[in-house]
């Protein structure tokens, strides 16, 4: 599976990581990479595997793959509880983050290699996190921020084994206070010497020259979940408003339709259209 993080990397576009909540939003989240033909990391948070339940969304998303001919990638984003990350290891999920970020070096580097080797046993790659990505959001609380230090990046990146690697410059879950500033610089710096391709976390109100800018600097994959849980609800008040229907089916048909869009649009943003 990093395969598709290489060759994002390689080409300079990005593929979009969405988070899902249900089966409605994950279903327009793949209908807009189908139509598009784009790869697609298809997330759950560790709520999201709480709430389904871990053997129920591989199931499902296994049935997608069968029904749209294009690479869908089950991704478990934000993993802290070392159980949660065994048994999404061990019952069929493509690809794990684990979030250390909160541990000291040392301890980051501890945990992230001990999941490497798990993951790597199953031929499962690894997303680690260096650096505190600030903001609120699922089992996401980081009150402040570190920015990723560069002359950290090769130690923690031999060290820890990772596949790939979500880095802070500045970006944050959930809903941003003001504009982003995203610091490129760093970003740069960062690429020319990380031998694993980069993840941007935090991709909901980033303004979008900057994610452009940021992929051409070395991200290949940019994260987005809050945006899509924001269309959830603003379709569902506008349903409510404006159709006089007693259809729940119609309902989840529109929301997943509104979803499609809004993935459709990052995807162009991405540049990953056209690549399966």
């Amino acid at each position: 599976m990093n395969d598709l993080l290489i060759a994002a990397r390689k080409n300079k576009y990005a593929i979009g990581g969405f988070n899902f909540n249900f089966y409605d939003d994950a279903l327009g989240i793949v209908l807009g990479a189908y139509e598009l033909s784009s790869p697609v990391f298809l997330m759950a948070s560790e709520g999201t595997v709480k709430f389904l339940g871990v053997k129920k969304i591989v199931n499902y998303v296994k049935q997608l793959k069968e029904d749209f001919n294009i690479p869908i990638v089950l991704h478990l984003d934000h993993g802290k509880n070392i159980e949660i990350i065994k048994e999404c290891i061990n019952d069929g999920f493509d690809s794990i983050m684990y979030d250390g970020s909160l541990l000291d070096f040392e301890n980051n580097i501890k945990n992230t290699r001990m999941i490497a080797e798990l993951c790597h046993d199953r031929g499962i790659p690894l997303e680690g996190e260096l650096g505190r990505i600030s903001g609120i959001e699922e089992n996401v609380r980081n009150i402040d921020d570190a920015l990723t230090n560069p002359d950290s990046v090769v130690e923690f990146i031999e060290r820890s084994k990772v596949d790939s690697l979500a880095i802070a410059i500045g970006n944050a879950h959930g809903l941003y206070k003001g504009k982003p500033k995203l610091d490129f610089e760093r970003l740069s710096k960062i690429n020319d010497i990380s031998s694993v391709p980069l993840v941007l976390h935090g991709g909901t109100g980033i303004p979008l020259e900057d994610i452009k800018k940021a992929i051409k600097l070395g991200i290949s994959k940019v994260n987005i979940g809050t945006e899509i849980k924001i269309t959830y609800f603003k379709t569902i008040k506008r349903y409510i408003g404006t159709i006089n229907k007693n259809d729940v089916r119609h309902l989840i048909s529109t929301i997943q339709n509104d979803i499609k869009e809004l993935i459709k649009q990052y995807i162009e943003i991405f540049g990953s259209f056209n690549r399966v």
